[in-house]
Formats: C-alpha cells, structure tokens, sequence
C-alpha cells in the first residue's frame, strides 16, 4: 500500500482493537503496581505483543497514562444518572429512593476498565499533578455539585428540609469517595463484596434519614 493511502477499515478496526489492548492491559499494571513500577516491556507482554510493536500505537508510558486520564474524564459522568432523568423521577420517587437509584445506576454502569483508571489516578494524584487535577475535578467537584443540585431542587419541593445544600453535599459526596474505594476494592477480592455493599446502602439511609423533611 501506498504511504499516502489511508488504512482500510479492517487495518483501522484491527489499530483500534490494539490500542484498546495495551490501554487495558496498562490500566490493570498500572493499578497493581503503580505508574512507576510498570515497564513498557511489561505493558507489551500483558498486550501480547512485541514492545517494538507498541511504539506504533504510543510513544511511550506517558502517553498510555495521559489516553487513560482522558478516557476517565469522558467516561465519569456517565456513571450517574443525568441531571434530566432525576428531574423526571424528582416527582414520583421519595428522597431515599431517588439516592438508592443513582447508588444502583452506578453499580449497574460499572465499568472495570474505567474503575481501574480511577485506582490509577487515585494512587497517582499523589506525584502527577494531572491525576491530582483530574481527581479534584472528576471525583470531588463535580459530583459534589451535581448532588448539591439535586438537593436544592429537593429543598425547593419540600422533599427535604431545609439544609446547607453545599455543604451537605461535599460531606456526602466525601464519604461516598471513601465507599467506592471499599468497593473497588472488594471488586477485586481485597474485601466483602456483599458486606461493602450493605454498607453503602446503610450509609444513604443515614443520611436521607439527616436530611428528612420536618413533619
């Protein structure tokens, strides 16, 4: 084939399929390991493929971890369920229902993949100020203001009283981070799957019951 002609669409799917490989493969070294500890001859092992082979995808460890951190930020807020769909449900469920559907949304749309991203960047926010960023960003902020959101407009209906939305907020979404982790965790046989979840459950209960409407 010419070097000016485009790849055809098997050699395009079949690139794709590749780089999707050693993303993979890399997303898992790098959660086991750590950024550092992972080679590129591992990452290329793992992707069952020559390391020389990998160069045609990546330019190297830096450039695999910058394609997982953009995968990660395109992917977070679709583990929860729109602010449009919550407007829907805001009539016709309870406030506990409500929180239990989006804790059940995010189990049902669990991504392994994108789940060992959020390791990565949360072992790596510590020495790359990009995972930091992406932390702060993806897993604190923005959750916290869509769960701040979605209090307000419950204030406004008299579903819950009347609370520091911010802030009620932030400390749920803290506690939530802290329960994923847990979860992630058990996912990967490091605890109880089923005594994490009761858990979660326990912990929206506790806090629907704090921020219950006054009779």
């Amino acid at each position: 084939m010419n070097k000016n002609e485009s790849p055809t669409p098997r050699k395009r799917k079949k690139g794709l399929e590749t780089t999707d490989r050693i993303l993979r493969a890399s997303a898992e070294l790098f959660a086991a390991n750590g950024f550092d500890a992972v080679s590129l001859t591992q990452i290329a092992e793992a992707s069952g493929m020559r390391e020389s082979s990998l160069y045609n995808h990546f330019s190297g460890k830096n450039a695999i971890l910058e394609a997982l951190f953009e995968i990660f930020r395109s992917s977070a807020p679709l583990f929860r369920p729109s602010p449009e769909e919550l407007d829907r449900l805001l009539p016709h469920m309870t406030p506990e229902e409500i929180m239990k559907h989006i804790l059940l949304y995010f189990g049902s749309h669990g991504d392994d993949f994108v789940e060992r991203i959020a390791m990565v960047i949360t072992n790596e926010k510590f020495k790359n100020p990009e995972a930091a960023a992406i932390y702060y960003a993806c897993i604190v902020r923005e959750p916290s203001a869509y769960y701040e959101a979605l209090f307000e407009k419950m204030i406004s209906r008299g579903m819950i009283r009347s609370l520091d939305a911010r802030m009620f907020a932030e400390q749920y979404n803290y506690v939530s981070i802290a329960l994923t982790k847990e979860y992630f965790m058990a996912k990967n046989g490091l605890a109880d799957l089923e005594s994490v979840v009761r858990y979660m459950v326990k912990t929206l209960r506790f806090f629907c019951s704090l921020m219950q409407a006054e009779a």
